[in-house]
């Protein structure tokens, strides 16, 4: 089964590091350092009902469930969160009048052992969400983030094929969403549904390259029309960016080739800056990577700078948006504990400048982002003795 891509870096980075007393926090209370606000995130009792971590041991070091915030979106009665539990995987849900305490959705379906709701979008007729039901991708609707209907997409042809997407759009015309197929060989082939009420959805063709692919980003342009989509060429650790672009609302793909995608795996994209700006990581793994572009069709590279360098080791922006005066990303970094969150803000998406660390970000990583009506950042805490979701508000500017 699919698991969310922060986590999967999680393993990667920290699996050396050695359990220490960390567990979530008892309530939505501002840190002293820096203002931040770790929000009251309501978990299964399996990560609520575990006793404190005493001094030289962890308990549990490993719970027998995680719980993983995927993506964020402010609706009509407050906010709402997505991502799922694992293991087994299951697609899960919160709701925040206010964004200080979320409450478990308990209407999402969610069927035990095979889903995950991995992206959300504003729909015209509420929300829209997107991931992944056992074999074949899964779509959510609700038309205010407390009544729910799920439907699973056809499933991948090939024995032991699944899908999952991990992105969603509202773009001029209808509603697009991108992710990949994986086969039973683990091998990721990028790809794209479009639909025009959110509800009946179809395959897009686009051009792919050769060897693995997936889309892990997508946006529609200001325009409504031109729209990107943003991820991996190649193995989802080594390879490099791939971009494609569309300018007829999805309808029609090219495949974008540009020199300065071989310097990194791009994650998440957003409208913004002079056009549209994307974030992910290096293609050594040893600082995030931003680039920017106009249109789409060629994309410039953010220049080596201190805010994303974290001195060879690995540090990655998963989720980007814009505001009212630039971009904000967050992300996570490897350090010598059990890894930070870490959040960025830009004015134009090639300057970028890191907040400052707040201790509420040590143990964790962020994997989505909300610029309006406030900045909140979202994904799990508490590595590695637990992995709880997390919300973290921003300080007043």
């Amino acid at each position: 089964m699919a698991r969310s891509r922060l986590l999967l870096g999680f393993a990667a980075a920290w699996l050396v590091a050695g359990c220490s007393p960390t567990h979530t926090a008892p309530a939505a209370t501002p840190s002293a350092a820096t203002g931040w606000v770790a929000a009251r995130v309501e978990q299964p009792v399996t990560i609520e009902g575990q006793p404190t971590d005493a001094p030289g041991f962890c308990s549990p070091c490993h719970p027998i469930i995680g719980t993983y915030i995927d993506a964020l979106i402010a609706d009509q009665t407050g906010y709402l969160a997505l991502g799922h539990d694992h293991p087994p995987s299951r697609a899960a849900a919160w709701s925040s009048r206010d964004a200080t305490s979320w409450r478990r959705v308990t209407t999402l379906p969610a069927p035990e052992g095979s889903s995950v709701a991995a992206a959300v979008a504003t729909a015209e007729a509420g929300i829209l969400a997107v991931g992944t039901n056992g074999r074949a991708a899964a779509v959510w609707n609700s038309p205010d983030g407390a009544t729910w209907t799920m439907e699973s997409l056809p499933a991948p042809a090939g024995v032991g094929a699944t899908e999952l997407l991990t992105a969603v759009t509202r773009a001029n015309g209808g509603y697009l969403a991108g992710g990949y197929q994986e086969s039973a060989a683990a091998v990721r082939s990028a790809t794209f549904w479009r639909s025009s009420d959110g509800v009946t959805w179809s395959r897009v063709t686009a051009p792919l390259p050769p060897g693995p692919s997936e889309v892990t980003g997508l946006t529609a342009g200001r325009d409504g029309d031109t729209v990107v989509a943003v991820g991996i060429s190649g193995d989802e650790r080594r390879g490099s960016a791939a971009v494609w672009r569309s300018t007829d609302s999805g309808v029609d793909w090219q495949a974008v080739s540009s020199p300065s995608l071989s310097g990194g795996r791009m994650l998440a994209v957003a409208a913004g800056g002079p056009g549209f700006a994307a974030v992910g990581e290096t293609t050594d793994q040893t600082g995030a990577a931003a680039w920017t572009s106009v249109d789409g069709s060629i994309w410039t590279p953010a220049p080596e700078q201190p805010a994303l360098a974290n001195g060879g080791l690995q540090m990655v922006m998963t989720a980007v948006a814009a505001d009212g005066t630039g971009l904000v990303a967050s992300g996570w970094k490897a350090d010598a504990g059990n890894g930070s969150a870490v959040v960025w803000r830009s004015p134009d998406g090639n300057a970028w400048t890191r907040f400052p660390q707040d201790a509420t970000f040590s143990g964790a990583g962020m994997a989505a982002i909300l610029a309006t009506p406030r900045l909140l950042a979202a994904g799990t805490m508490g590595w590695p003795d637990t992995h709880a979701a997390q919300v973290w508000i921003a300080p007043p500017r």
